[in-house]
């Protein structure tokens, strides 16, 4: 609570000052940094927050693929199975928090040399290559020292999507502007002395205008994941069962977004060649594509994944006469997920850098100033530039399972346990026809 009360009162003072000093927008190379910047921090930290959702709603889709193991060997007509299937993903403690991580880099003499030429006779730097770049990656080299130094203090964890609260980082301007007098040396004294006038004075007022907070996503405190599926069975040629599932893509509400699924699958029946087996036993592939998209934030920024599964399992069951069937398994499931992410900077840096303001528009019971964003105008149009990544996502997972089911007529009930790195319970009804 104490961290979140911090962050808010670090909002409250940049909002407030920029409310009412109306500064104008930083220049055009603070502003490319901080996107730069801002895109280095979702590419470290973008992935672990929001990728146990998207983890975590593939894995919960697949699982209630039986709930016994009995084929028949051969069938006078084909007999259907129609159910509708629920699931229920339990969040894991492990997936509700990460170490979150700022760009930063260690300082590298042949790493510079990419950015300026420098000459040592005179020492110094003799040429620039590339202004932005070369700001880029100091920015990266003091952001490494102050860590380093203990002026700039990354928080411990932060919220998945999935966790709760939310996570700050400060960057004291204070803090870089003393490294930058001071570090790194070579040849003796601090790079900075080797550097031009206008060089000097742009890395300066970079350093003075850029923005001291970047508050990463707030989760959203979820401990479940739900979603239901139609499901269909076709049998049995040679002891073989079809499977077929689908449902397109369904909004589940603000912090799932979209999402939809289909699945195929064949089972077939190992215990047929036995005779008189005491339990049945049979094999089972099953390959699902799944689509998921969401916006997150402030700033809207969108997620959409498309993602397949491959699972390969070995299904038990014990028929007790006139009771219930115990049903059991174990799979492998692969998992890939193409991910894309689109963004414009954080709401919060694009009003420390000038590109959008904030209005008092009233006071809290407490007399405070309530602060609403103002709309983009021509003066403060926010940031215009999206920025995309595609990242891939290779993941595995063995699988158990454990049921009961219960028929009635041409009604038949079940409910499961799956046990893996996201733990799902699934049940449902089913009609025999």
């Amino acid at each position: 609570m104490r961290k979140l009360i911090i962050s808010l009162l670090i909002v409250f003072s940049f909002v407030n000052t920029n409310a009412q000093d109306k500064k104008q927008p930083a220049d055009k190379i603070t502003i490319e940094l901080a996107r730069m910047f801002s895109r280095d921090i979702f590419e470290l930290n973008g992935v672990p927050y929001l990728q146990p959702l998207v983890e975590g709603m593939n894995a919960t889709s697949n699982s209630g693929f039986f709930n016994t193991a009995y084929v028949p060997p051969e069938v006078d007509k084909p007999y259907y199975k129609i159910s509708l299937v629920g699931m229920m993903g339990i969040v894991p403690q492990n997936k509700k928090t990460y170490t979150p991580k700022l760009p930063s880099a260690e300082f590298d003499i042949s790493e510079l040399s990419k950015y300026v030429t420098f000459s040592l006779t005179p020492p110094g730097i003799s040429s620039i290559k590339d202004t932005v770049g070369l700001i880029a990656y100091a920015f990266k080299v003091y952001t490494n020292q102050g860590v380093v130094s203990g002026g700039i203090q990354p928080p411990k964890t932060a919220p998945t999507v999935l966790g709760n609260g939310k996570s700050v980082f400060v960057l004291p301007r204070s803090v870089y502007d003393s490294l930058v007098k001071s570090y790194p040396v070579v040849l003796g004294k601090p790079l900075i002395e080797y550097m031009g006038d206008t060089l000097k004075n742009k890395l300066l007022s970079v350093i003075k205008q850029f923005p001291e907070y970047y508050t990463l996503p707030e989760g959203a405190n979820l401990n479940f994941l739900s979603v239901a599926v139609p499901q269909f069975e076709i049998g049995s040629l040679y002891g073989t069962e079809l499977l077929l599932r689908f449902i397109p893509p369904i909004n589940w509400g603000e912090t799932v977004g979209d999402f939809g699924f289909w699945g195929i699958g064949l089972k077939h029946s190992i215990s047929q060649y036995f005779s008189e087996p005491w339990f049945d036993l049979a094999f089972q592939a099953v390959y699902q594509g799944t689509y998921l998209k969401n916006k997150v934030g402030v700033t809207n920024a969108e997620i959409t994944a498309n993602g397949t599964i491959l699972s390969a399992n070995i299904q038990f069951s014990k028929h007790f006469e006139d009771a219930f069937d115990m049903y059991a398994g174990l799979s492998y499931d692969y998992i890939k997920i193409n991910s894309n992410y689109s963004f414009v900077l954080p709401m919060e840096v694009q009003l420390q850098l000038g590109l959008r303001v904030a209005k008092e528009v009233g006071k809290d019971k407490d007399g405070n100033p309530i602060y609403e964003v103002q709309p983009p105008s021509k003066e403060y149009p926010g940031d215009t530039k999206v920025q995309n990544i595609n990242l891939i996502l290779d993941a595995h997972q063995i699988k158990g399972t454990v049921g009961v089911a219960k028929e009635f007529s041409i009604f038949k009930i079940f409910l499961e346990y799956n046990f893996g790195k996201f733990d799902v319970v699934a049940g449902g009804l089913q009609v025999n026809l």
